[in-house]
């Protein structure tokens, strides 16, 4: 399914693309690294996260889809999970987004509605009866 893009989208691909040329690069093979920055830029394009275990990278699945077996070092993991964060960053930050209704709009509906409840509660208080 064909996901809109957006200029947001657009930049945050840029930034991704930079990211895997400045830190990624120097760390693996040319193939390797071409692979692997398809699929992070891939998931910015189809707004998808990336695999997670547990809460946390799966790093074994990323290998796998990239083919890169051979070269998850741990200093390329400690490079690479910064980007990775950033995508799951910005793909919660386009959720709420979407959610529709601002934040501030939210609170204010939720004040009137306790105000409401408050001031039923003080009228209940003054029709119950005077214990002595």
């Amino acid at each position: 399914m064909p996901v809109k893009k957006s200029s947001a989208s657009d930049v945050f691909q840029r930034k991704i693309s930079d990211f895997c040329d400045l830190r990624l690069a120097p760390l693996l093979q040319p193939r390797s690294f071409e692979n692997l920055k398809g699929f992070m830029i891939g998931l910015v394009v189809f707004q998808s996260r990336p695999p997670l275990r547990a809460g946390r990278v799966d790093w074994q699945e990323i290998a796998t889809l990239c083919g890169m077996d051979a070269e998850m070092s741990p200093e390329f993991k400690r490079a690479a999970q910064p980007g990775f964060d950033a995508i799951l960053r910005w793909l919660r930050a386009g959720q709420g987004n979407k959610a529709g209704t601002p934040h501030a709009a939210q609170k204010g509906q939720l004040q009137s509605a306790g105000r409401a409840g408050m001031a039923a509660r003080t009228a209940r208080r003054a029709i119950a009866p005077q214990r002595p």
